[in-house]
C-alpha cells in the first residue's frame, strides 16, 4: 500500500505585541522552499484586510488575485515577494487548511503569525524575539506587551532572536530556551525602491520625511538614520494604516515647506499606498541577515 505523503506545517510567530519581523522571515523560508521546487502555502489570518476574515486565495501560485486596497499589508507582501508561492487568508486557519488542501495539495504550510494558534497543528514551531527585549516588561497585555507569558517560549522548537547585534542568550529568556536550537539574526538593507523598481542614487545625507503605519515605527527611523539618511520629519501612523490621498497630499506639502528631498516609507506600508502617493514615495526594502543560516535550513529541511 502507497505511503500518503504529508505536507509538512510551520508556523512562525512570537509572544509579543509589535514586530519581531515575522514577514520578512516568513517570505524568507517560503523562498527557500520554493527554491526547492516545493509547492508553498502561506497561511495568514489577514488582519485588517478589507475583504474580511473568510478564507480568501490572495495569491494562486500563478497571480495575485486580490489588490492591497482589499487585501491585508502583510499577506499581499508575501504575495508580491514570492511568486509561486499561494497565499490565504482567513480567521479560521483550519478551514483556509482544508481549502487548500483540497484545491491546491502544498507541500509546505507556511502559518504567519501561528504561534498562538494552538488548534492548527504543525512540525515546527518557530517563536520569534526582539533581542534587546525578548519578553518586553513580562507583563500580558494590557498591562504589558506579551501576549502570553514568558513560559511559553518553552514551547517552541526554534528560538530567533531578531534584531540581535550579538550572539548573546538574553538571561530572561534562558531557562526557557535550553536544550532548544537558537539563532540570531539582524535587518540587511537591501535598497531603496519606488514604483519602477530599485533606484541607484545614494540617499546618504538627503533629507526626508519618513512616515510608517508599523508596530514599531521608531525602528524604522532609527534604521534609516544608521544608513546614513537624515530625517528631518516624521509621521507614525496606527499599524496597519490605511492610505488616504488626502496623507499623501498633506505629508507633500510639508515636504515642500521644509524643502525636504522626498517621502520615505517601509514596503509594509507602500503596498497600501494611493497610486497618487506611490508617484512620490520611496520604499526601503530589507532582507534577514540569518546567522547559521545553512544549519537553520537543515533543520527545517530535517523535520
Amino acid at each position: 500500500m502507497e505511503k500518503i505523503k504529508m505536507a509538512k506545517i510551520i508556523s512562525v510567530g512570537n509572544i509579543s505585541l509589535g514586530g519581531t519581523g515575522k514577514t520578512p522571515f516568513t517570505i524568507m523560508i517560503a523562498k527557500h522552499f520554493l527554491e526547492q521546487g516545493k509547492k508553498v502555502c502561506v497561511l495568514s489570518r489577514g488582519y485588517r484586510g478589507k475583504i474580511g476574515y473568510d478564507t480568501h486565495v490572495i495569491s494562486n501560485g500563478e497571480e495575485v488575485l486580490i489588490g492591497a486596497e482589499l487585501a491585508a499589508d502583510e499577506p499581499y507582501m508575501i504575495a508580491v515577494n514570492c511568486p509561486g508561492a499561494i497565499v490565504i487568508t482567513g480567521k479560521e486557519r483550519i478551514k483556509s487548511y482544508e481549502y487548500a488542501e483540497r484545491e491546491f495539495a502544498p507541500d509546505i504550510y507556511i502559518l504567519d503569525d501561528g504561534f498562538q494558534h494552538k488548534r492548527m497543528k504543525r512540525d515546527i514551531d518557530i517563536c520569534l524575539l526582539d533581542h534587546k527585549r525578548p519578553v518586553s516588561t513580562g507583563w500580558m497585555f494590557p498591562f504589558g506587551y506579551l501576549r502570553e507569558p514568558a513560559s511559553a517560549i518553552s514551547r517552541a522548537d526554534i528560538v530567533v532572536f531578531t534584531r540581535a547585534e550579538n550572539d548573546t542568550i538574553p538571561e530572561k529568556t534562558a531557562k526557557y530556551i535550553k536544550d532548544k536550537p537558537v539563532f540570531f539574526s539582524d535587518i540587511e538593507f537591501a535598497g531603496f525602491y519606488n514604483e519602477d523598481g530599485k533606484i541607484e542614487e545614494d540617499m546618504k545625507g538627503k533629507n526626508v520625511l519618513a512616515f510608517a503605519g508599523i508596530a514599531s515605527p521608531y525602528k524604522f527611523f532609527s534604521f534609516l538614520k544608521k544608513i546614513g539618511v537624515n530625517v528631518a520629519s516624521k509621521k507614525i501612523f496606527g499599524d496597519h494604516h490605511i492610505y488616504l490621498d488626502r496623507e499623501g497630499y498633506s505629508m507633500m506639502k510639508k515636504a515642500k515647506d521644509l524643502e525636504l528631498d522626498c517621502l520615505v516609507t517601509t514596503e509594509k506600508d507602500y503596498v497600501k499606498l494611493t497610486d497618487d502617493m506611490k508617484q512620490d514615495t520611496i520604499y526601503t526594502k530589507i532582507d534577514i541577515n540569518l546567522r547559521n543560516r545553512e544549519r537553520f535550513f537543515q533543520i527545517l529541511d530535517m523535520r
